[in-house]
Order: structure tokens, then sequence, then C-alpha cells
């Protein structure tokens, strides 16, 4: 008869002791997503039949954004066509001609078919990326707040240069505070629209902040030293606040083109999360250990959604009524928090927020330390402030400790993706009777 395989493992007091001698001490010590924790909770209490407002997870609902059909369809297609086989590595030669063309058309940024590679969604190109250019202790430059990039350092055994922001820049690094790190820096690393807080560069700004990359790296190479890659994360590019343009860094220093690499995905600007396409947009000089990389650990985006992303990229008129689409969604919905945030702060509640530039995201303050609830509890920290909004007014939101940002600010994120607009002015109204009920 069969043994189970429960009957040989330890007892539970001897788990976590034998789970730490058989995991390397790299892997032990890694920490599961702040986002996904706070979400866990949200999903959890869902569960159980009580209706939350969920502003924590990065996602979108299909039913709220869905997919476009068009692009359904080819994938299906594709799919029905037997195209179900293996990639190339850097991605299928259709795809990543679409997506030069894409860039030379809509950003005047030309690297060719051959400057681009494919993974499957921008986080596997992303950690590609730091894999390929990092040493283990080599300075690894990032904004604060931002998304997961504390978790790449982790990973790649890098030194954190973390750069502090506050809302004084919206929370966007800023050229004088770029260049007191870039000097130890191997990459540096930008978002913009920015996750968490739906902020961006102006291009002046980002202008600024480029001419720093510049000088370093013609600095260095009068050194003959190592170049900073610079790292430009854009996948929200597409989601921008009314009355703005998408900023990036070749348009304003066209001289940075053999140092900067720009990621991208069809995750945010297709609410296509799930069907894993991204990529990485390289100077050809430094694209195939890139592509290297991305075959050994089998990091492929699916043939369908490669072949489905391709066609529908082609039909340039159906992106643009898309993405209008779109972003008439995710603007109505920040509009309307922020409309009622302010509404909060000009009747004297301890509220504040960013107008938002871009991306599916409201960055906002509650200062609610020190403030005591109607069972006593004294808010202490932000994590108090996210438990209480959460039991007291059923709304979920992120705080920015999630976004390596440990200060205790009162500053959280919403996100909108997953939310009617019909749900807003409820939840808004529960978060002002919550307020209201602290002494």
């Amino acid at each position: 008869m069969p043994i189970a395989p429960s009957v040989f493992l330890p007892a539970a007091e001897k788990a976590r002791a034998a789970a730490e001698r058989a995991f390397t001490p790299l892997a032990w010590a890694m920490e599961d997503s702040r986002i996904r924790h706070v979400a866990n909770e949200v999903w959890e209490m869902q569960a159980r039949g009580i209706k939350v407002c969920n502003l924590t997870i990065g996602d979108f609902s299909a039913k709220q954004f869905p997919v476009p059909k068009v692009f359904l369809d080819h994938m299906a297609a594709e799919a029905r066509a037997g195209q179900t086989n293996y990639t190339p590595s850097d991605g299928l030669p259709e795809l990543r001609k679409a997506i030069a063309n894409l860039y030379a058309r809509e950003l005047g940024v030309d690297y060719g078919p051959n400057g681009i590679v494919v993974g499957a969604g921008a986080r596997p190109v992303m950690y590609g990326i730091f894999q390929c250019f990092l040493e283990k202790g080599e300075g690894f430059a990032y904004g604060v707040p931002s998304w997961n990039t504390q978790y790449y350092v982790y990973l790649t055994q890098a030194r954190g240069l973390p750069i502090r922001t506050d809302a004084s820049s919206r929370f966007l690094p800023t050229a004088a505070q770029v260049a007191a790190v870039l000097p130890q820096a191997r990459i540096f690393c930008l978002n913009s629209p920015l996750n968490p807080t739906g902020t961006a560069y102006r291009p002046d700004e980002l202008e600024a902040v480029c001419r720093v990359v510049l000088q370093e790296n013609r600095r260095r190479e009068a050194l003959g030293k190592r170049p900073c890659i610079f790292i430009f994360d854009q996948v929200y590019w597409t989601l921008t606040g009314a009355g703005l343009t998408h900023a990036h860094p070749l348009a304003l220093v066209p001289e940075l083109a053999p140092w900067t690499i720009y990621v991208d995905a069809i995750s945010k600007s297709l609410a296509g999360t799930g069907l894993r396409v991204g990529w990485a947009l390289v100077p050809p000089h430094l694209r195939d250990p890139l592509k290297f990389f991305i075959g050994h650990t089998g990091g492929f985006a699916p043939r369908p959604e490669q072949r489905a992303t391709a066609l529908y990229l082609q039909d340039h008129a159906q992106v643009a009524r898309d993405r209008a689409t779109m972003n008439q969604g995710v603007r109505a919905r920040l509009a309307a928090l922020a409309k009622a945030a302010r509404a909060m702060q000009e009747d004297g509640l301890p509220v504040e927020c960013i107008p938002p530039e871009g991306a599916i995201y409201l960055s906002i303050r509650f200062a609610l330390h020190g403030r005591t609830t109607p069972e006593g509890a004294l808010l202490a920290t932000n994590e108090d402030i996210r438990r209480y909004l959460l039991q007291a007014a059923r709304v979920a939101l992120v705080p920015f400790q999630a976004f390596d940002l440990e200060d205790e600010t009162g500053w959280f994120r919403m996100s909108v993706g997953t939310i009617g607009l019909d749900e807003i002015d409820g939840a808004m109204q529960r978060i002002r009777d919550a307020l209201t009920a602290l002494s």
C-alpha cells in the first residue's frame, strides 16, 4: 500500500528549521509583495461576503476595462490556427517590427526591430536587464516610492541607492537628487507615469534629469569606466492626464541613446495584465545578452498573444480608438476620487491629494496619526490607518510603505482599474464618515 508523503514531513515545530536549512539564504529571506499582502486580505473579506471597495491592486476588471475585442479575436484565431509553438527568444519578427514601428511613429525613437526584446510581460524583461548589467554589490539607483524595485535590488544582491522623494516634487526624483547618487550607480531606473503616485514628469523636469545622466556617462567615458545604464519604465505612457503629453528621455536628450533602455508592455495600455506580453527597447549593441537571458529562463510571451499584439498594433485607427476609450474611463474615475478628496479637505478634514497626471492611481494623504477611533484605538501608523479605513469604511488602500517609502507620512495609493464610476461616491462618503467619527 502506498505511504502518504505527509508521513515523512517534519513535525510542525520542526518544519521552520527544516525549511531554513533547505533554502539558500537569499531564498529564505525573500518576502512577498506587500501590495499582494494587502490585496489578499481584501480578497479574503470578499470571499466571506463582505463588500469592500478594492482600490489596492494595479489590475483591471474585465467588466470595467475589457481587453479590446479585436485583440481577443486575433488571439483566439491564432491559437486555433496552430500558432502554439515556441517563439524566438527575443520575440516573433513580426511583433518586433510592429513595436519598432510604433515607437518610431509615435515617440520618434527608432532602434529598429533588432533593438526589441520581447518577454512574458515587463517583469522578466526588467529582471533580465538587472541581471545582465548589475554585479553583486553594484549601485542600483531608483526613486522612492516606486513599484517593486526594492525586491529587484534584493534579488540581484545589488547595493540599493533609493532616492527618497516627497509631495513637493510630486514624488518624482529631481535632477539634484539624481546627481547626488548617480556617480555610485551602475543602473538608474525611472518610471513615468509613476506607480504608485499617478504623477508624471513634465518635459523640463525630465530633461534636467536626463542631462545629469548624460553628463555622468560622458565623464565615465572619458575615464574609460563602465557606463550607467538608464532604464525608463513607461508601461503607463498611453494613460496620461487630460491636456498632458507623455515625456520620455530620447525625445528630450537623444544623445542618451547608447545607454537608454525603455520597458513597456500591453498590461496597462490594453488592460491585458494576464496576457503577458512585454518588451524592452534596447540599443542594438546591448541587446544579445538580454535575448539570451530570456531564452535561458523561458521568459517567452505566448505565441498567440505575440501574434495578436503584432496584428493589433498594425491597426493604427483601432489602437487610437481603444486608447481614447480607456483614457476616458480612467480619467473619469481618478477625477471623481480627486474631487471627493478635495471636498473633504475644504470641509476641514485631514485629507489631501495630488491631482492625477497619469497611470491609474491617485496619491492621497490621510493625516490621522495621533487620532483615536470610536473604539478607543490610537492611529499611530499608516498600517493603523489602512486597517481603520478597511474596517470602518470598507475601502481598501495601499500605504506607500509597500513602495519602499517607510516614513509614516499618511500617503496611500488608490487604484481605479477594478472599480466602476458608480462606486466612487459611496466609497468616499464612507471614508468621510469614518474620518468624522475620529476624535
